[in-house]
Order: C-alpha cells, then structure tokens, then sequence
C-alpha cells in the first residue's frame, strides 16, 4: 500500500462529530495548560476544536491542534505550526502496521504513506484521557525544543 490520500472510506472517522467530547477535550486544555486558548468551530454544532498556541516548539512561535471527535470514539487530533504537521489517530485504517485502530503520522508532514505510520503512544480511549495525554506530549517537546519526542512517551498522561 502506499499512500490513503485517495481512500477515503479507510481514513474517515466513524460516526458524527460528538460535541461532548469536544467541550470536555477542550475543558481540560482550558484547566490546565496555561499556554493555550479554545475555540469551537461553531459552538452549538462544531465541526472541530481549534486549540491555540502563542508559543512554539523550538524556533516556531506558535502551533495549533484541530480535534475532531465522533459519536462512536474515533479522534483525529492534528499538530500544525508554520512547517510541520503531526497526527494521532483512533479509527479504521487500511495501514500494514499498526494492527489496532490507534496510529501515528509523524513530522513533519504527517504522511499518510504506509511505511511513515507508526503506532500510536497514546494507548487511553477516554476524551479526557487523551486530551491530557496529548496536552502531556506537547509540553515534553515544547519543553525540549522538538517535535521528534511527540511519539515518544510511555503511555502519556
């Protein structure tokens, strides 16, 4: 297999996008990361939750995560800042590696070449969980300097 892009049955979340999930992702990031700022696409029916940060990773002076999350536990949680991109997963995917749904796309472009996935460090599937697991990763490569540790961790948070 080489590259999902076109597959889209194989890579899209099952189930619609669940607002819950998304106000208790975002409840957590607005708790307890000091660094960060929340935003609903659309606060009655979103589509995505954008959280926002002034500060960067190593040279980057600000970085963004876009969470979806659906009815039946599927995420996809996206990194961005002006060059890189980041992934963890949890839904069905047409990948040789890993077995289970839960799956990583590195940086810096998160490819959704077969040979660049990996599996995912985040082994939690509770909303709250996860978020402090990706709020947990963050912090460690915000606190090195780099985003090659976001993988790294064992079984944050």
């Amino acid at each position: 297999m080489s590259n999902l892009d076109g597959d889209s049955e194989s890579h899209t979340l099952r189930g619609s996008i669940d607002r819950k999930s998304l106000c208790d992702f975002r409840d957590i990031f607005q708790e307890e990361e000091p660094l960060a700022t929340t935003e609903l696409d659309n606060p009655l029916n979103p589509d995505v939750l954008t959280i926002m940060y002034n500060t960067g990773i190593g040279e980057d002076s600000s970085g963004r995560f876009d969470i979806r999350w659906s009815t039946v536990g599927d995420y996809n949680i996206h990194y961005t800042d002006t060059a890189r991109n980041l992934r963890w997963d949890l839904h069905h995917h047409g990948y040789t590696a890993p077995l289970d749904d839960r799956h990583y796309h590195p940086s810096p472009n998160a490819s959704n070449d077969d040979e660049d996935v990996e599996k995912s460090c985040i082994d939690v599937q509770e909303v709250e969980t996860v978020a402090r697991a990706v709020k947990a990763a963050w912090r460690e490569c915000y606190n090195v300097g780099s985003l090659d540790i976001a993988n790294d961790l064992d079984n944050p948070p």
